[in-house]
């Protein structure tokens, strides 16, 4: 799942001030929750709304290729019906089973209620490509996009990579002077404007910031298809 503000506060405290709200509407503390809602996000690039249609667009693909498969026995009339009510697609709020499909994984509930139609390879052949793509789309929409916002609000607060690496207590005083409070001189994102936002992604991702470099294989992966996501 996406790492919150009020997560990153429970484990370094030291660093993430529990007074600081969310970074992108400053009124509420950031849960998971509020991250799904908040009312700063646009309808559009919700993560809430992103990933109920990446969801949809997997549970329709599933269901088009299960109906095109050849089954062991027949299919029920009801099939259709009984497959788009399997709990790994209710997610507002998700299921357990859904946030198994969050994570890559295919929850037994679909599995189970598959065998009875097919044979385990004919099951495996169909699901499989799918949820890669499903999760390469959740890590570049939804993950990779909210890494990029935190990093720059992390590096307005004057939080460094350096300081993150201390796994509890202060950092040295010579990074503790580098810290920022958000009440004093950075404002929240929410007053960044959109001109100076979109200057500051462009220019981030395209360098290729430190802050992505153990995962350099993926940058050269979505670089683009972020920039078409966010600007296009």
């Amino acid at each position: 799942m996406l790492l919150t503000l009020t997560t990153l506060q429970r484990r370094k405290p030291h660093l993430y001030d529990l007074s600081w709200l969310c970074p992108q509407c400053n009124s509420s503390p950031e849960t998971l929750d509020h991250l799904w809602t908040c009312p700063y996000i646009l309808p559009e690039f919700s993560p809430l709304n992103t990933f109920k249609t990446l969801l949809l667009d997997l549970r329709t693909n599933y269901l088009d290729n299960l109906l095109s498969a050849t089954p062991l026995i027949s299919l029920l009339d009801s099939f259709v019906d009984d497959f788009t009510a399997i709990d790994c697609w209710k997610c507002d709020p998700p299921s357990i089973s859904c946030l198994r499909l969050a994570r890559g994984l295919i929850p037994m509930s679909l599995t189970g209620f598959l065998r009875t139609y097919f044979s385990p390879s004919t099951i495996w052949s169909i699901l499989d490509t799918p949820l890669h793509n499903f999760h390469f789309d959740l890590y570049v929409q939804i993950w990779l996009c909210r890494s990029v916002f935190f990093h720059h609000w992390e590096s307005a607060q004057g939080i460094t990579n350096k300081m993150k690496s201390f796994a509890i207590g202060p950092p040295p005083i010579s990074h503790l002077s580098s810290i920022n409070s958000p009440d004093s001189s950075t404002p929240s994102l929410a007053t960044v404007s959109l001109d100076s936002w979109v200057s500051w992604v462009s220019s981030y991702v395209i360098r290729g910031g430190s802050w992505i470099s153990h995962l350099d294989f993926w940058r050269r992966l979505t670089v683009q298809p972020l920039l078409r996501i966010s600007f296009g």
